[in-house]
């Protein structure tokens, strides 16, 4: 995975989480409805379990956004892996036409050794798109959540 993209994953932040206080709930409940509440009052009760709900659902998402990272780099490093291998293929094979073959047929292989760089770019460009839609997707299923959470708060 190249740095840059690796970089433009971990400049996608997430807003840090700050939990309500108990001064905080009772404020809002005012504020709202205009009922007044003691910080003994039961129904006061909810916040700490938002609270707590909210917690875990941050640890949640930490844990996939970071199994969604290192998915993304074993499958950038395999097919880089596998490039390479083609690549020392070609390389190994444009040797042993070069000890057997004239001039020419060197040019044809050597324009064809081109062509494949050429190919090759193609689908670094395609897993570099494909990587930056699907960090896209993360970023909006978590924002999605993340908003799930703020409207059911």
């Amino acid at each position: 995975m190249s740095a840059a993209a690796a970089q433009k994953v971990d400049a996608v932040s997430v807003e840090q989480w700050k939990q309500m206080t108990l001064d905080e709930a009772i404020e809002a409940a005012h504020r709202e409805t205009g009922i007044s509440f003691q910080k003994d009052d039961p129904v006061l009760a909810v916040v700490a379990i938002l609270n707590a709900f909210g917690e875990r659902l941050k640890a949640l998402m930490e844990d996939e956004r970071n199994r969604v990272s290192l998915q993304f780099k074993n499958d950038v490093s395999g097919v880089n892996e596998a490039i390479d291998h083609k690549v020392d293929d070609v390389a190994s094979t444009i040797q042993k036409l070069a000890g057997s073959l004239g001039n020419e047929s060197i040019q044809t292989v050597i324009s064809a050794v081109a062509q494949h760089a050429v190919e090759s770019d193609k689908i670094r460009r395609s897993i570099r798109w494909n990587f930056m839609a699907c960090a896209s997707l993360a970023t909006f299923n978590w924002l999605a959540v993340a908003t799930f959470y703020l409207i059911l708060k």
